[in-house]
């Protein structure tokens, strides 16, 4: 912590924290940068560290050594960690790494193994997440601005799957410890940390101000061939848009409890999943999944509407959108069989009835969670949060509750949205 009281790494804690696992390691000196740009991150702040030093190998020799490493920690404006709720989310995913994952990855022994896209953390807290730089293994983001292509999609829904199918598991032959860590009153558990009844007076202005930015952008963009439907379908949208049962109806539909309850990955956008498009190891996870503030305990259907819906175009939806969810279910039975080969724990065929039920059922979430993914993910960087300012300096700006506007391109991703929920009757 520095002198103004703000959370950061010292040499001495980066030796701490890498001679835990390489006793052999000797840390001598230390270069810091800042770890996203604007509009890449927005609970936090991340920083890299790159720490440099000295090893000593099998003949007692020394030989040079490097290791990056990722931090993390609350945004320095108290401004924007109220806006954000950027403590909660924080203590969500210290309660991801430090019991929901272990108990997850507990089940990948004997050769088990579904799902390893998650970074090595070497320290949670309630105020600081030190990682695994993937960067230096080869892993990156994709441009948010492009969202994701289909194999990039592919790879994706395939990671969901064995990540979703660990927590099947555990429910099925575990449901013990999958009741306490769903549980969070005992602890140990994540919870929901935005779509709580709690948090609807204090979201309402920012939904109220997204909604009307999708209603004009819809309203906008709407196709000249289809302007015979235009009422209705705006109607539908404004009605699922109200300001007096818009968080109410997103807040049910994450809380609904079912067959396919699982831990969410939560916050399924372009700039969460990290790729290796160039690994010549077959073994070697090719997809991480980062940032795990908005775990929380639902429908997997919820991380997939999430996913497709805000990270997919519409042409890529259009002409693939079964066989990706074809894709997702055989993976996800895959690996429920990996997992636990002498009991299934359900039919593919009563998995796939129940897939595409869910994936109705949370269409509306997906285009609740467009409201604010998508503006995001189009805008330019300097119309995003700048969560490195302090609150003095930020003084007189836009406020970071207030929502992009959304550009053409976001106009368009949205009017798809839209029309291709009306036309499944899932809005």
């Amino acid at each position: 912590m520095d002198e103004e009281g703000h959370v950061s790494l010292t040499l001495e804690s980066v030796r701490e924290l890498i001679t835990k696992d390489e006793p052999d390691v000797e840390i001598t000196s230390l270069k810091e940068e800042l770890g996203s740009g604007r509009g890449d991150n927005y609970t936090s702040m991340l920083y890299r560290i790159r720490a440099k030093g000295r090893k000593q190998v099998k003949n007692r020799e020394w030989v040079n050594y490097e290791r990056a490493i990722i931090y993390k920690v609350l945004p320095r404006s108290r401004e924007h960690r109220e806006a954000f709720k950027s403590e909660l989310l924080f203590q969500n995913e210290v309660a991801f790494y430090t019991h929901v994952w272990p108990a997850l990855n507990e089940l990948q022994t004997n050769g088990k193994e579904v799902f390893g896209g998650v970074a090595k953390i070497y320290a949670a807290r309630i105020d600081l997440i030190v990682m695994e730089d993937l960067r230096e293994r080869g892993f990156k983001m994709e441009d948010r601005r492009k969202g994701l292509q289909l194999e990039h999609l592919k790879r994706t829904l395939k990671a969901l799957a064995g990540f979703h199918a660990l927590s099947l598991t555990l429910r099925e032959t575990r449901p013990e410890e999958f009741a306490r860590l769903t549980d969070p009153n005992r602890g140990q558990g994540i919870q929901e940390a935005l779509f709580r009844t709690e948090n609807e007076d204090w979201y309402r202005q920012y939904y109220h101000v997204a909604a009307k930015n999708a209603i004009r952008m819809v309203s906008d963009g709407f196709p000249p061939h289809m302007e015979s439907k235009r009422l209705e379908i705006m109607e539908k949208l404004r009605a699922f848009l109200n300001d007096d049962v818009f968080f109410r109806t997103m807040s049910e539909i994450a809380a609904m409890q079912g067959p396919l309850t699982v831990f969410c990955h939560g916050d399924c956008w372009t700039n969460n999943f990290l790729f290796k498009d160039d690994s010549t190891n077959p073994d070697e996870e090719d997809v991480y999944l980062v940032d795990f503030q908005l775990s929380r305990v639902g429908s997997l259907a919820l991380d997939l509407a999430n996913l497709l819906y805000c990270c997919a175009n519409g042409e890529i939806r259009r002409a693939h959108m079964t066989q990706l969810l074809q894709h997702y279910h055989f993976h996800l039975m895959s690996s429920l069989h990996t997992l636990n080969p002498k009991q299934p724990p359900i039919d593919p065929s009563v998995m796939w009835e129940l897939l595409n039920e869910e994936m109705r059922r949370c269409g509306r979430f997906g285009a609740g969670l467009a409201l604010d993914i998508l503006p995001i993910s189009t805008c330019e960087s300097n119309e995003a949060p700048d969560l490195y300012e302090e609150s003095e300096t930020s003084k007189g700006k836009q406020s970071a509750r207030v929502p992009p506007r959304g550009g053409a391109e976001c106009a368009r991703l949205m009017t798809d949205l839209v029309l291709e929920l009306v036309h499944n009757h899932a809005l």
